[in-house]
């Protein structure tokens, strides 16, 4: 309702208030309280669980906003405004219907923690300059999707410590990602993978407060093997050996990735099925 957020507006304005959290109130159109955009102090709007259609340009006036929640509700699309909030640093788009990204989605300044989790986009869907994310993001959660493909040059994203590309239609592993040393966690599990390249053994995703899955997907018989006995370093330290750099050789040299098929018939719609919260958090320091 428009009159819930109207209220909460107006006492924030008054106590001068720096946070906004509207969980569940039935919300559907921002643009109907322009006053919210006026809320220059503002760090943290929570709008999760609503049923907001639209975000309004204006959202860029938030200038001081460093948290933008917007789990579950009916977004479609975005403006390309969003991108010029010069503070914020997470933002979390889970659980909406979005084909693709805006112009210049990749502009963030400051931004570390993207959820775009559980939306209907593909690998087209990213935007020319989303590879400028790469000089500040540090976790990003692009599960239950359509991807085909890993976000285009995953080698700049040298600061990801979280990358969660689970559940999607991804074939390929890009040897590039051996480049993403500071990876923490590494969440592939539930795609059409058949092999890593070598380079992934480089990663460093196993011990003490780190986690890898790679679960659900058809996988060659060694690597199968080694996923099913559950140590993590035993598979990473098998992808360093000679036999698995033949293994994959030969691999390259009989399989085109893009021929495989997958069968989406168990797919969920994201229009009309709930969606779980992952357990899965990632505190910034």
């Amino acid at each position: 309702m428009s009159r819930t957020l109207r209220k909460a507006v107006e006492n924030a304005k008054q106590k001068k208030e720096s946070e906004i959290n509207l969980v569940e109130e039935g919300i559907a159109h921002l643009e109907e309280v322009p006053e919210l955009f006026i809320l220059h102090n503002l760090t943290k709007l929570c709008l999760s669980h609503n049923k907001i259609t639209e975000l309004p340009p204006e959202i860029v006036e938030l200038r001081s906003l460093e948290y933008l929640n917007l789990f579950n509700n009916h977004l479609e699309d975005l403006p390309s405004t969003i991108s010029a909030l010069p503070r914020l640093r997470e933002l979390n788009l889970a659980l909406n219907r979005l084909c693709e990204l805006p112009r210049g989605f990749g502009s963030f300044p400051a931004l570390e923690i993207l959820d775009l989790t559980y939306n209907n986009l593909v690998s087209s869907s990213f935007s020319a300059n989303f590879t400028y994310l790469g000089g500040c993001l540090r976790a990003l959660y692009m599960g239950d999707n359509d991807l085909k493909h890993f976000p285009p040059h995953i080698d700049k994203f040298t600061l990801l410590e979280v990358l969660v590309l689970r559940d999607n239609a991804i074939v390929e592993v890009p040897k590039e990602l051996g480049k993403c040393i500071k990876l923490k966690t590494l969440h592939l599990q539930g795609n059409q993978i058949m092999a890593v390249p070598v380079e992934f053994g480089r990663l460093k995703v196993f011990g003490e407060q780190r986690s890898f899955r790679l679960g659900d997907n058809p996988l060659l018989p060694s690597l199968a093997e080694k996923v099913k006995a559950g140590n993590v370093k035993i598979f990473f330290d098998f992808l360093k050996t000679e036999e698995y750099n033949l293994i994959y050789l030969r691999f390259l040299d009989r399989h085109e990735p893009e021929t495989i098929k997958r069968d989406k018939s168990g797919k969920k719609c994201r229009k009309t099925q709930k969606h779980k919260v992952p357990a899965l958090k990632y505190e910034t320091k």
